[in-house]
């Protein structure tokens, strides 16, 4: 419902000039259009989703949260980020807990989760974390006091961890100006791929999930203003670039390049529904009103953004400054793990 609402709004926002366009859009989590399955026939069929993959062409587009998210209390992503930008200057960074903090639901089939639950500092391991359950029943009885996403912005570092695909949480938790800590990504939305390691967040290594995230922590702590300096990137990044105005740019840009390449007129068919503001508002519950209202826009006194030539150079450049930055961290921790032990060996 919000994933159409937001459609809705872009033909308010820019009206008469989104075009028509015939697309199938699956709201499940994962990419399903594998590039393997393609290598002998040509084109592979568009498919519209919330993430993607570098083994899928399922194309990527804004989820419903950017309108709200009812079920979590979660506002629409502008009043949101407002809200956790206010809960970051609450307390200053030097005087946060010196630990990384994730807070969340590991029960979605996520098997990055469940090793996270590991992480968490007990009185026999202290890997420098703080992982709490997410219970999302137990929040809306107690009217989602404990989850304001503006109050946890006490710890010096956050961790994003992927769900049963990609999570919405990505853009939330790099608004708080903490170092975010991220395992290798396998999915990705629309915007995360402008992201890069060391400058807006920090990599984590996957296959050693606890000392690595020990690791990060340890650094960030002994060098705190670089790591403060990545945590404020991170919500530079989404304070400047993930701006409801581009979010709309985006979707528009999307659609009229996929337009393009229709070989056919659109047309309604006689089954089809049509939707409207009014109708999704009458098929909303009085909470999802609330929310739905709060996103409603007017037409844009400016047209969209100018949409660059594609640069494959630039792209090219990105891609390795992205995994050359990401194995010099692992080279860094390697680096640490063999001292350590030789040090062991030697007090041994």
């Amino acid at each position: 419902m919000f994933t159409l609402w937001g459609i809705l709004q872009l033909l308010e926002r820019y009206p008469g000039m989104v075009p028509d366009v015939d697309l199938m859009f699956d709201c499940m989590d994962k990419p399903a259009i594998k590039k393997r399955q393609y290598r002998n026939k040509w084109p592979p069929p568009p498919l519209f989703r919330y993430c993607g993959n570098k083994d899928a062409f399922d194309i990527p587009f804004p989820d419903w949260s950017f309108w709200g998210w009812a079920e979590t209390h979660l506002l629409p992503w502008d009043e949101e980020f407002n809200t956790i930008l206010k809960g970051s200057k609450q307390v200053k960074w030097e005087r946060r807990h010196q630990t990384a903090y994730w807070k969340g639901n590991p029960y979605v089939g996520s098997p990055l989760r469940e090793e996270l639950l590991k992480c968490n500092s007990s009185g026999k391991y202290d890997w420098g974390a703080q992982i709490f359950h997410q219970d999302w029943n137990a929040e809306a009885s107690k009217g989602y006091q404990d989850s304001k996403l503006g109050n946890q912005c006490k710890h010096r570092l956050k961790i994003y961890a992927e769900g049963h695909a990609w999570s919405v949480s990505f853009k939330y938790i790099l608004s708080c100006d903490s170092p975010v800590l991220v395992p290798s990504l396998t999915y990705y939305d629309f915007f995360t791929r402008g992201l890069i390691p060391q400058i807006h967040y920090w990599p984590v290594t996957r296959n050693r999930l606890c000392s690595s995230i020990k690791y990060a922590v340890n650094w960030a702590n002994e060098h705190t203003s670089q790591a403060q300096a990545i945590g404020r990137a991170g919500q530079r990044f989404v304070q400047t670039n993930l701006t409801m105005e581009f979010v709309y740019d985006y979707m528009f840009h999307l659609l009229n390049e996929y337009a393009k390449l229709q070989k056919f007129q659109p047309r309604v068919t006689p089954e089809a529904q049509e939707l409207c503001r009014s109708s999704i508002l009458c098929f909303a519950d009085a909470k999802q009103n609330f929310f739905l209202k709060r996103s409603s826009v007017q037409a844009s006194e400016k047209s969209p953004c100018s949409l660059p030539s594609p640069d494959h150079k630039f792209i090219m450049n990105l891609r390795e400054m992205q995994w050359n930055k990401t194995k010099e961290v692992e080279h860094w921790e390697d680096a640490s793990r063999k001292k350590r032990s030789k040090l062991t060996a030697l007090l041994s």
